[in-house]
């Protein structure tokens, strides 16, 4: 019961409310990487990196391979300009779990906008869209023109398409 009334607090972006429930937690089950994660994003939406920091290193604590643990450590060191630790978090939050949206989103903006590995990032950004019920817009753009600086033909429409003439 306390689980899920952290995640409609943080659903609701009721934060005082999520991170008292969430520290409850934590303290209450320390073994499970869920409550910590999501007491990081508490942390870093109030722009406390450390204690985030914190909180997610307390996850993979517990659970190293944890896709959502790695994946916002990740997007930390990213911001932190620490790109090829950031890189090797997105990795291991896609050996874990290899259909990790948020984490193959992330890798390809890593690839693409911070280490300029262009081909790389497009195999990331596909399986991005492929995760989605319904393709990303912005994604489906960025797809095309990495395909046509890569002189890559594109093998399915990345953006949806409308019907019409």
């Amino acid at each position: 019961a306390a689980h899920a009334q952290a995640l409609a607090a943080l659903r609701a972006q009721d934060w005082v409310e999520a991170e008292l429930t969430l520290e409850q937690l934590v303290l209450e089950y320390p073994d499970y990487p869920g409550p910590y994660v999501n007491l990081a994003l508490v942390y870093l939406h109030d722009g406390r990196d450390g204690e985030a920091r914190a909180m997610l290193d307390r996850a993979l604590a517990v659970e190293p391979s944890h896709a959502a643990a790695n994946t916002q450590l990740g997007i930390l060191l990213r911001t932190e300009g620490k790109f090829d630790e950031a890189e090797a978090a997105y990795r291991r939050a896609l050996e874990s779990e290899p259909d990790h949206a948020l984490a193959h989103f992330n890798l390809g903006v890593l690839l693409d906008v911070y280490l300029r590995r262009p081909a790389e990032a497009l195999d990331h950004y596909d399986q991005y869209q492929a995760s989605l019920g319904a393709p990303d817009e912005t994604v489906g753009r960025w797809i095309i023109d990495l395909q046509r600086r890569l002189g890559v033909a594109a093998s399915t429409p990345s953006v949806a398409q409308e019907d019409g003439p």
